[in-house]
């Protein structure tokens, strides 16, 4: 059947994939309206970049949070625990895991301060110091990568708009738009 002939559906499907829709006859479909709604786009394309992390680091065992863990502790060596955790805006709860289970990867050593004995400072192990150097590497490729698709320009205006993005207000106020 013609792709004009389609009938509209009176609402959106919450997943498309789920109703057996093929993702680029789904975007194509205007009638859907969603390919114009930001929130959709948003979560779609997070959908692709975390494909493209896993499809790259997954073999080795890397999360995006560990990735930033790792990557953060080598930018600032001997990092508070909690620190590292306000720094990427980690609660204590979930930090705790992460550290775990790098600290049993050996890539990282806790240590108390020498400052505060309440606080762990954390740094890279020798073999995570190594590890974590490749993975920032890797991670420069697939940022290649995104150039390559896009273009610089392109990737650079992405990246401001997501940067403002993530400073809007958590709450909308829509009491302004009547």
């Amino acid at each position: 059947e013609p792709h004009q002939d389609r009938v509209a559906p009176t609402h959106a499907p919450t997943d498309p994939d789920r109703r057996g829709v093929a993702a680029g006859d789904f975007e194509d479909d205007a009638s859907y309206g969603l390919c114009q709604v930001m929130g959709y786009n948003l979560r779609r394309a997070h959908a692709v970049q975390k494909a493209r992390f896993a499809a790259v680091f997954g073999p080795l065992g890397i999360r995006p949070v560990t990735l930033s863990v790792l990557g953060t502790i080598y930018d600032h060596a001997g990092i508070s625990q909690s620190d590292l955790g306000k720094r990427l805006n980690i609660k204590r709860a979930n930090m705790v895991p992460v550290m775990v289970e790098l600290e049993g990867r050996g890539l990282i050593a806790r240590r108390p301060s020498a400052r505060d004995r309440r606080a762990q400072v954390v740094t890279l192990t020798p073999s995570g110091k190594r590890f974590t150097v490749k993975l920032l590497a890797l991670h420069d490729r697939l940022e290649e990568d995104l150039v390559h698709s896009l273009g610089l320009r392109e990737r650079d205006q992405l990246l401001a708009l997501l940067k403002r993005f993530r400073r809007l207000a958590p709450e909308p106020d829509l009491a302004d738009l009547d």
